[in-house]
C-alpha cells in the first residue's frame, strides 16, 4: 500500500501521528508546542503567521506572569556572595542597609549621609535582583551628599593641643589620657585615618633607603596603604622610644568631642584633623595628585572633597 503524500507545512508546523497540525518552536531553550485544532494543510498555511504569533505572544504572557517573586531572606545571602574585593566591614554594611530599608523604609530625622547610604546600599541589591531575573524597584532619588568642608585653624588646634596637656596632667585623667595628644597629633601631621591610628603596630614601622619611617597598613577594602611620617610626627615617636598607643574606634572618637568641647571648639569631629592636613598641603603649593597619594584615595575623590576648601583661598581677580 502506497503511503499518502502530505502536503508540505510552513515553517514550525508538524504532522502528528493522528494526522493533526502542530507548532512546535524554542525559544529561550525553552519547547513551546500547541495544537493547532485543523488538519487541513492549505489552511494552516493561509493563516501559520497569525497562528505562530498566538503561541509566541501567549509565552511571552505567561512568563510575564510567571516572573519569581522576590525572597530577600534567600536573595540577600546569595548577592553578598557575588560582592569581591570588598572588605567584611563594607559587606556588613550593605547588609545591614539593605535589610533596614526592607524593614523600615528609608531612615527619617538623620544625616543626608545617612539616607543616601541606605539607598545606595539598596539600589545595588535591587540592580542586582533586575539581572536574576526578579523585578525589585529602583530607588530615585540623590546618593550624593556635599562633602564635609570643616577644618581646624592654627587657634583652635593651639586650644586642642592646651586641653590636652590640662587633662593629661589631672590626676583623675592622666592614666587614660596621657598618650590622647600624641595620637591625635600623629593623626594632624601625618593624614592617617581613624582606624589607621587609633592603635598602631610596631611591626607595622618601616625605614627606606633614605632612612626616613613609614607604616605600612591595610586600608579601606583591604588594600595596602603607606603612611609617610614626617618630621613632627618622627618627633612624637622617638620621645616614646617607638612605643604606640592603643584606643577603640568609638572611645577615640567620643574622647575627642569632649576635648574639642572642653577647647571651646565647636561642631568639629576627628576626622577634621585628617581634613585639616590635607587642606594644608594644598594652600602650601603642594600638588593635589601628591596630596592624594599621601592621604591614600584617588584624585578624583580629592578633587571632590579638597578643592571646595580652596575657594576662599584664591586671590581676588576682576573680569
Amino acid at each position: 500500500m502506497v503511503a499518502k503524500k502530505r502536503h508540505k507545512l510552513k515553517k514550525n508546523f508538524y504532522y502528528t501521528a493522528d494526522g493533526s497540525i502542530q507548532f512546535r518552536k524554542m525559544i529561550r531553550g525553552d519547547l513551546i508546542t500547541g495544537r493547532t485544532g485543523m488538519t487541513d494543510p492549505y489552511k494552516v498555511n493561509k493563516q501559520a503567521d497569525d497562528i505562530r504569533h498566538k503561541f509566541i505572544s501567549d509565552y511571552y504572557k505567561l512568563e510575564k506572569e510567571k516572573i519569581k517573586k522576590p525572597s530577600f531572606k534567600t536573595l540577600i545571602p546569595k548577592w553578598l556572595e557575588t560582592i569581591q574585593g570588598k572588605s567584611p566591614n563594607t559587606i556588613r554594611t550593605y547588609k545591614d542597609n539593605t535589610w533596614y530599608y526592607i524593614n523600615n523604609g528609608l531612615p527619617i530625622n538623620c544625616s543626608v549621609s545617612r539616607v543616601n547610604s541606605v539607598r545606595r546600599d539598596y539600589n545595588i541589591f535591587a540592580r542586582w535582583c533586575n539581572k536574576k531575573g526578579y523585578e525589585v524597584e529602583v530607588l530615585k532619588g540623590e546618593t550624593e551628599s556635599e562633602g564635609r568642608i570643616r577644618v581646624l585653624n592654627d587657634n583652635e588646634l593651639g586650644r586642642l593641643w592646651l586641653a590636652c596637656d590640662m587633662v593629661g596632667y589631672h590626676w583623675r585623667y592622666k592614666k587614660k589620657y596621657k598618650d590622647m595628644k600624641d595620637c591625635l597629633q600623629f593623626i594632624f601631621y601625618t593624614g592617617a585615618r581613624r582606624k589607621e591610628a587609633r592603635s598602631p603596630k610596631e611591626e607595622w614601622l618601616r625605614k627606606n633607603s633614605n632612612n626616613d619611617y613609614y607604616l605600612e597598613v591595610i586600608k579601606k577594602g583591604g588594600k595596602r596603604r603607606i603612611i609617610r611620617i614626617n618630621k613632627q610626627a618622627l618627633y612624637i615617636l622617638k620621645k616614646r622610644d617607638f612605643k604606640f598607643w592603643s584606643y577603640s574606634n568609638d572611645w577615640l572618637t567620643r574622647r575627642y568631642k569632649w576635648l574639642a568641647l572642653k577647647a571651646g571648639i565647636p561642631d568639629t569631629n576627628l576626622h577634621d584633623l585628617r581634613r585639616t592636613f590635607g587642606y594644608r598641603l594644598l594652600v602650601g603649593g603642594t600638588d593635589i595628585a601628591i596630596v592624594a597619594r599621601l592621604l591614600g584615595i584617588s584624585i578624583k575623590v580629592a578633587y571632590k572633597h579638597y578643592t571646595p576648601l580652596l575657594v576662599s583661598e584664591i586671590d581676588n581677580f576682576t573680569l
